[in-house]
């Protein structure tokens, strides 16, 4: 079969993204790194594709992060130079960990309890010249993972790490993944996480003996730097955002981002009619854009090629299929929606939507296949 030209024949569900918005997504990440005088370290995980990294780091092979080892494997294979493993890193991953190591590559582990350690000086350097590469991993109040940087086994891990010959440390990190349960519109507390991601790197680096001179200081979620702090990040060396090249409906509620630069869509069908439930039925489910955000409609929908919000709303998806009715509960009109009518998804989450489909089509913005973007698979 010959590769979709047009959108309109694409096979649904289909996960699709405007380069125009992108480029001007990315473009605005990385002139905000600037003017805050930080190096831009995007989160590679929202799209998984080498061509959407090129866009984030302005076309340099270096300086992402990622969420799986598969990622790192696929960017450094394609030349990245400098890639750190955003996920606190645990003993059945020693040994891939260790051969992205001896690549060459400038491979950063991550890690917050000193039990993660112990493997990793067992094992010993990757290389006998090349310690293990260390990015300690803060808790600026997200409560996920990460050191209380006030803490005394902060201390202790940065100790650990400094005392050892097999560990060298190079990163202290922080993800303020509570910006993303600020109210809705509401940039200064978005503003104010960002100052609890930066504060709370500055307050460790400052407690460690001998200071932290030569060691990266990275924060960053996309709500946080989207809005950084109205007093600058200093002290930060590095910011690390990854969903913003997308963004989504969260983005767009907490104040992140415009309807306008939610550059991605997933494409489905309507495939029935049901009068007397007042719903049609699409052809995409939970595996074609995730779980997330069902309270909140699993994003938005509309008929595809609109412009505006739609008075529609999914009430539920199942494994492959959806059912859609109106937000205000009036009738349908199902002329307007007639079998085969193509839709578009606004994900409540790109990065979950995204991961949902193995390749991404990329428009110009109308109906034209511009490129297709393999995304990389697997952990």
């Amino acid at each position: 079969m010959a590769p979709a030209s047009s959108v309109l024949s694409l096979p649904t569900p289909a996960a699709i993204a405007d380069i125009k918005i992108m480029r001007s997504n990315a473009d605005k990440m990385l002139s905000r790194a600037a003017s805050l005088d930080v190096t831009l370290r995007p989160h590679v995980k929202t799209h998984k594709t080498l061509q959407g990294a090129l866009l984030q780091t302005g076309g340099r092979r270096s300086t992402i992060t990622c969420s799986t080892l598969a990622e790192a494997e696929y960017f450094q294979s394609q030349g990245f130079t400098d890639i750190l493993f955003a996920v606190p890193v645990d003993p059945s991953k020693t040994l891939r960990c260790a051969a992205l190591a001896r690549t060459g590559c400038d491979f950063h582990v991550l890690v917050d309890n000193v039990a993660q350690l112990h493997p990793l000086i067992k094992h010993g350097r990757p290389l006998p010249e090349l310690p293990w590469s260390i990015a300690v991993m803060v808790d600026s109040g997200y409560g996920r993972d990460g050191v209380e940087p006030s803490s005394d086994e902060a201390l202790s891990l940065v100790t650990l790490v400094r005392s050892s010959p097999e560990l060298k440390l190079r990163i202290l990190y922080t993800h303020g993944g509570h910006s993303y349960d600020v109210p809705p519109g509401s940039i200064p507390d978005i503003q104010r996480v960002a100052a609890q991601e930066r504060d709370s790197i500055v307050a460790l680096a400052k407690r460690v003996p001998g200071g932290v001179e030569g060691v990266i200081t990275g924060v960053g979620s996309t709500p946080t730097c989207s809005h950084p702090p109205a007093d600058g990040l200093e002290g930060i060396s590095e910011m690390h955002p990854g969903n913003y090249l997308l963004y989504d409906v969260t983005q767009m509620l907490i104040g992140s981002c415009t309807r306008e630069q939610i550059a991605m869509r997933v494409l489905t069908r309507v495939v029935g009619h049901y009068p007397s439930r007042n719903t049609i039925q699409i052809d995409c489910g939970w595996t074609g854009c995730s779980q997330q955000g069902k309270e909140n409609g699993f994003g938005e929908i509309e008929k595809y090629g609109s412009s505006a919000s739609s008075n529609l709303v999914i009430t539920n998806l199942k494994q492959e299929a959806g059912s859609v009715t109106t937000i205000d509960g009036s009738p349908l009109n199902f002329a307007d929606y007639p079998l085969g009518t193509l839709m578009a998804i606004l994900p409540w989450h790109s990065c979950a939507a995204s991961h949902q489909h193995r390749r991404i089509y990329v428009t110009d913005g109308g109906d034209d296949i511009v490129d297709t973007w393999a995304t990389v698979d697997g952990w």
